[in-house]
Parts: structure tokens; sequence; C-alpha cells
């Protein structure tokens, strides 16, 4: 059966299992989106501005654990699309991005919305591809699916003239493409046997684990070598729901958020083993004191490189997460050395940040102070709730504030720390569970970067529940300049509209809260309509609330005399 190169990418996609292709409509790509019309088995869900599309699909596929499917068209389509590409780079999300691309004899002449779109994307994405022959169109396609989640999971790039689309080749066939999963390389016994070692002669053992036991889901095999071990578990920053807060050795993220009582817990640690962790710029920012002096590293990563490239490892594991532990509890044994005092140590730590939990619900003061709604936040959340969230100071207070339960319940910006995320990217995680309620923390400067999304939130029936911390402010910049520019504010003040207005003209629904003590019955009202409907909350919080700025060293303490104000 014949049918054009464009028909038979979308027939790619939907034997691949894909159910939404999320983009915005372009020329260029035409042919591939003719190629879904009146199909049930997948259909292409519309976004107002690329950038938004991207997020969407990196949303859905840290949620579903399967690659998202995002398309724009050449020129400015692709460029809208690269923030949300990059963002799904740096937080290894699997997003198979598409794009229209000029006819093949009018290229290397700046034609109409022509740019070298290779180019622009390879540093962002793991391979970019041209397809430069019809008949190459549907394996190509195939192969940038399956490399999403080759190794360490990301974004790969697809290129798609608009003359070879329209050419005629055979209807592909991939029943004898398709396979099931590929097992994991197994782990170096050398190098297992030497962390073994390591393990039972340690004291003060603790696992920092990382994205990659999410990305192999093995929540249950680091809990499983905590308990032998004795070894509490901390995580990465972002990576909040590697394990659940329920169980007693779990003390939540040594990043971003984490107390002092967790720091100082950790700089007492005699050995770390890091699975699943690039030991990255946002966790660590590289610090040279990150681990004590003394203390051994055992680094498990499934990129070779990632081992030793900032902290020397004392052993260094090349192994996907799951298969590393697994292959350390069949070798550790199970009466190792006895820690009854470090046992109670990290009791004590989980006492604080209980604590200091609490103490936010006691925060009255008006404008609401964006830590009040925080704690009013977890105090009626499900517990089977997606949290996401965009950078910034107000949503960032996640890190010390929300629990989780579940793993694959946290979406945060990782290490692009863009604003403006938030909202597409969990449209995207309710797409991919729809039975969650998605809630998404976001500032206002960041909101209204996408905001037009909530027309795409009504017009699809995607019910997620937007709670908007409204300072009018850029808070983190407003906080480098209170604590290391003496107060000379410029660039942070900002104006909105008033958000329950702005999402009731969008057909959503709108509440707002300005008091303090209505907080918890506001929000459980929000999560129940947003069962059904996208509903936004403005909160009215104060601008001067937010904490220190991590990266203190980047800025001069001594600075040159200048005037407040």
């Amino acid at each position: 059966m014949q049918m054009t190169a464009g028909h038979a990418v979308a027939e790619v996609l939907a034997q691949l299992g894909v159910r939404k292709v999320i983009g915005v409509v372009g020329s260029c790509m035409l042919e591939i989106l003719d190629g879904m019309y009146g199909r049930d088995d997948i259909q292409f869900l519309s976004t107002r501005h690329e950038q938004a599309a991207a997020l969407m699909a990196d949303g859905f596929a840290r949620i579903a654990g399967r690659p998202g499917v995002c398309i724009a068209t050449n020129g400015p389509g692709a460029t809208n699309l690269l923030t949300g590409v990059a963002n799904a780079f740096h937080a290894q999300s699997p997003v198979l991005v598409v794009t229209g691309a000029p006819m093949m004899k009018d290229m290397f002449r700046d034609s109409s919305q022509e740019i070298d779109q290779q180019a622009m994307f390879r540093p962002v994405v793991k391979w970019s591809v041209q397809v430069r022959k019809p008949e190459l169109a549907a394996a190509l396609t195939w192969e940038a699916y399956q490399r999403t989640m080759t190794g360490v999971p990301g974004p790969v790039h697809l290129d798609l003239p608009r003359d070879v689309l329209n050419e005629s080749v055979e209807r592909p066939d991939l029943s004898r493409l398709i396979r099931g999963e590929v097992a994991a390389p197994a782990p170096e016994p050398g190098s297992v046997a030497a962390a073994v070692r390591l393990l039972e002669k340690a004291r003060r053992p603790v696992v920092l684990a990382g994205g990659g036991v999410l990305w192999s889901e093995a929540g249950d095999e680091v809990v499983a070598l905590s308990k032998r071990l004795d070894a509490p578990v901390m995580s990465s920053t972002g990576r909040d729901d590697v394990a659940p807060q329920s169980y007693p050795l779990y003390l939540g993220t040594i990043g971003r958020g984490a107390l002092p009582e967790a720091q100082a817990f950790f700089s007492q640690a005699d050995l770390v083993l890091a699975v699943g962790t690039s030991l990255g710029h946002t966790t660590t920012f590289w610090r040279p004191d990150f681990f004590a002096p003394g203390t051994k590293l055992i680094h498990v990563a499934q990129d070779r490189n990632n081992i030793g490239r900032v902290y020397p490892a004392d052993v260094g594991i090349q192994a996907e997460a799951r298969a590393a532990l697994k292959a350390l509890l069949r070798s550790v044994k199970r009466k190792g050395v006895s820690r009854p005092g470090w046992l109670s140590k990290a009791k004590k730590v989980r006492t604080a940040q209980a604590a200091h939990r609490n103490k936010a619900a006691a925060y009255h003061g008006r404008p609401i102070d964006p830590r009040r709604a925080h704690a009013a936040l977890r105090k009626v959340l499900p517990r089977d709730a997606i949290i996401t969230i965009d950078a910034g100071v107000g949503p960032g207070y996640v890190y010390e504030y929300q629990t989780f339960e579940r793993p694959r319940s946290l979406l945060a910006p990782q290490g692009l720390a863009a604003i403006g995320i938030g909202y597409p990217v969990g449209l995207g995680a309710k797409l991919a569970a729809p039975g969650r309620p998605v809630v998404t923390i976001s500032g206002d400067g960041s909101f209204l970067y996408n905001g037009a999304e909530l027309e795409t939130a009504v017009r699809e029936g995607i019910p997620t529940t937007c709670i908007i911390l409204n300072n009018f402010n850029y808070g983190s910049e407003r906080a480098y300049q209170k604590f290391y520019y003496d107060e000379r504010y410029i660039g942070d003040a900002i104006g909105n509209p008033p958000f329950d207005e702005y999402a009731r003209l969008f057909g959503a629904a709108g509440l707002r809260v300005t008091e303090p003590a209505a907080l918890e019955d506001v929000f459980a009202e929000a999560l129940r309509l947003g069962n059904t409907q996208p509903v936004l909350v403005d909160v009215l919080c104060t601008p001067d609330v937010f904490p220190e700025p991590r990266r203190k060293e980047t800025v001069r303490r001594e600075r040159l005399p200048g005037k407040k104000g």
C-alpha cells in the first residue's frame, strides 16, 4: 500500500503507541498532520505556543515513563520550541522533537523561514537527524523515538523537509522492529565487590539518589538497600520523590531547600553512595566542601562521563540505577555494622524537618507569606497528587514544605531553572495520568509566560489546578538585590490582572485568596473543581519573603558605595 512519507511518519508514531502529538499547526508539516486526520489511535493536540508544546511533551514523558512527542513548523516554530527542548534535556526527559523544514531544493540559499535547525537543536538533544530520502522517513522516525530512551533519557530531534514528506513510499510495518524491553547491562562485578567492601565497613553511610532512580523505577531497591545498611536516603535537587516520606530513613533533599540539620547530617557521612545522579550543579554547586574531608564516594551513573567528572570516586559503577542496586543487594551481607547512633541522628533530622514544616502554619501576616500557602496546600493535598513547579522563590519553597509518597510526583525545572514551564508541564502530566490530581505552583511572573495555554486546557478538557503565588514581582532577582545590592531594586516589579477573573474569561474556574485563614478552604475547593475543569487560584503574597540566594559566591560581598532604593 502506497502513502506519502508524511503519512508514513504519522503511521509509525501510531504503531509506536503515541496517542497525542503536541504542537502548533504549520504549513511545512501538514502532510504529517493529514496522516492523523480522522484517526482514533493518534491525534494532534494544538497549543498556543510551541514552547508550551515541548513542555507538555516533557511533562507527559516524565510521568508516563515513555517519550512525549512535539512538532513545529520550520523557522519561528522551531525556534519557539527551543526552551522547552532545553528544559527536557536538563531534566533527562525523553521527548521526540519533530520539525518541518524547507524543501531540499530551496535549502542553503536563505529561503523563507530557513535556519540551520540541526545546528540549533544539537546542543540540547541526544541526536539530530534530517530525513533527506522519503524511503527513510519511517525508519528514522522509529529510530529517533527509540533513541530518546536509549541510555540516559533525553530529547531527540527529527527534521523533515516538506518535499520529502510529499513523496510516495510503501506503508511502514514495524511488527519486526518493535521489540520488548532490552535488559540493562550488568554492572562490572569487580566494581560491585569493591563497593560492597566499602558499604559494609562504613559507620555513617548515606544513599544519595537522583533521577536515574526514578527513570529505572528503583525506589523499592533504594529503600531495601537503605534498610539493610542502616543508611539514610537523601535526594538530589528536584528528585524529592525518590522515596516515600513515610519511610523513616528518608531525609529529603540535600540540594535546594535542605535544612541546616540535614546539611550537618550529610557532612558527617563517612561514605556516600550516589546512585542515578550526576552530582550536578543544582545539587552540589560543585562546592569543594560538598563532601566532608575523608568521605568515601561510590558513584553509580549510567553515563560513564559523569563518574569522577567533578568529584573523585573511590568506586565507580557504570550501570542503570536499578541494575546496580540489585547487584549490590545480592552481595551486601544481611547483618553488617550496627549503626544505632547514626540512626538516632537521622531521626533528629526528621523531627527538625517536621517542626520546620509545621511552623509555617503560624505565619499569619498579610499579604500572605508564601510559606503559609505551602503549609496550607500540604494539609489538603491528596497523597497521589502530582506537583509541577516553576523556578523562582515562591514555587521553590516546595523543597522545604511539600512531601511525596509516590515516585513521579514532582516535576521540577531541573538544571535549566526556567520560569514559565510549570503550567504546560502540568498539562502534559495530566495527559499521562488523567486519574491523578495535578497541581502547578507558579509565580505571577512565571505564569504569564505560558498563560495562554489556559485556553488549550479549556478547549482540550485538561483539568489541572494552578496556584499562582502573586507578589507582583520577579522574586529571585529581588532577593539578590536585597542581600547583595543594598536593596537597590530595579526591574523586579511587574503588573498583573486579577488571575481569578483571567481564568473565568477563558472559561476556567477562578479563585482568589487574600486572607491566610482562608487558604486551606480555598485550596480544597480548587482541588475539588480541578477534578473536572481547569482552575487558577490567585494568592496575593508579600514580595518580601524569600530565602537568601544559593549562589552567594557569584556576587561580591564588598560592593561599591551606592544609593538605596
